[in-house]
């Protein structure tokens, strides 16, 4: 009778290269649709926050200084602002922004001010959300964070565009910046849809490790019959 004592060893080895490949599919097929669909929502936020920057005007903005939080204009300006904002439910806080060249940037108007005064920006507060370059660059462009964070606000992700200095007949200046944000864990939910790619792989790795040992099992006690 033939010896098979490096049958068990086959078999596991057999066992470890299919889990080493069903994982590795399995992490390129989870990968491959997180960014995709990271990709889609950071797009889609890019795309509103956009469209509502055009329709802020400029001279709506002008003159604002700090202690104005209660003034018509201001009220008008957070009022168009929450109203645009109602038509998103996913958008938390809609808020114009001033840059300047050292890339600080300063609250003019904060759509919370009129109904929270304690948890939103007074005109003049620094912001201290750490997207300071996404901030900058939208001055030519809309962008969005590179990742949720959080500030002494809440735990947000936030898209930003260019104010315009006039929504008709512009000079293409940028006077200000829309933000918006978005609930981080709500981002996070977006993005993390892969849970069946993984469940389907850690299944397919068990019935592959179960048929490697089970048809090696019984091609060896048939060989042996």
């Amino acid at each position: 009778m033939t010896c098979s004592c490096s049958q068990p060893t086959k078999l596991w080895t057999a066992a470890v290269l299919v889990v080493i490949i069903i994982g590795a599919l399995t992490t390129f097929a989870y990968t491959s649709e997180q960014n995709a669909l990271k990709g889609a929502t950071d797009m889609g936020m890019k795309a509103t926050v956009g469209a509502m920057a055009t329709q802020v005007h400029a001279g709506d903005l002008a003159g604002l200084q700090p202690g104005d939080e209660t003034s018509e204009k201001y009220l008008a300006v957070a009022k168009s602002l929450r109203n645009m904002r109602s038509m998103d439910d996913n958008i938390l806080n809609a808020y114009i922004l001033k840059v300047y060249p050292n890339r600080t940037a300063i609250f003019l108007v904060d759509d919370l001010s009129p109904l929270d005064p304690q948890g939103s920006a007074k005109i003049g507060e620094v912001s201290t959300a750490p997207d300071e370059m996404e901030i900058f660059a939208a001055l030519s462009g809309p962008t969005v964070s590179k990742q949720p964070y959080t500030d002494k606000y809440g735990s947000f992700m936030s898209a930003y565009a260019p104010i315009d200095d006039a929504v008709t007949d512009s000079s293409g200046n940028t006077v200000a910046i829309l933000g918006i944000d978005v609930s981080a864990d709500d981002y996070n939910h977006y993005t993390s849809q892969g849970g069946l790619i993984i469940l389907t792989g850690l299944v397919s790795m068990i019935l592959a490790v179960g048929a490697i040992f089970f048809f090696g099992t019984r091609r060896e006690e048939e060989k042996r019959e």
